[in-house]
């Protein structure tokens, strides 16, 4: 007895493959616009950060940069709540470049901040840090902002 296989449709599977992509990155793309006061908050949590390592010693510097670090989770909790969802698994191509410019970003300013803070003085170094933090994470909420309209509109 033969076995009736039809040939499957080149449309539906092509379709199907779209949801599949659509699914992956619906949550890396769809989200509500980043406030105009978050690369400010980093800005000035880096700042913030630089001045508890440059300033304090002992238990004093090691509780205030425990709160720091709280303060971050808190931000990122409030903003995994505020979205709904929160992207996990492999980001899209598209966004590889930006994360990697804005680690990189955060890394030169770290760097830059240590020099300065080792050169001249502790508060230049939370300024350049501040600032430093401020643009790094402007110019990558802007970038991946850009990125993802490209992808919803790829998407529809």
């Amino acid at each position: 007895m033969e076995s009736m296989e039809s040939a499957p449709d080149p449309e539906a599977i092509r379709n199907q493959l779209r949801d599949v992509e659509r699914g992956e990155l619906v949550s890396w793309v769809v989200y509500p616009p980043t406030p105009i006061w978050w690369p400010v908050l980093f800005g000035l949590w880096a700042a913030s950060f630089a001045l508890a390592v440059g300033l304090l010693d002992g238990v004093v510097r090691s509780l205030v940069q425990l709160a720091t670090v709280l303060v971050l989770f808190t931000a990122v909790a409030w903003d995994r709540k505020r979205r709904g969802t929160y992207p996990s698994g492999r980001p899209p191509r598209e966004l590889t470049r930006p994360m990697l410019l804005m680690v990189l970003g955060c890394v030169a300013v770290a760097g830059t901040g240590w020099a300065v803070g080792e050169q001249v003085d502790v508060w230049w170094a939370a300024v350049v840090v501040g600032l430093g933090g401020f643009g790094v994470v402007a110019w990558y909420e802007h970038e991946y902002a850009a990125v993802a309209a490209r992808l919803r509109e790829r998407l529809s």
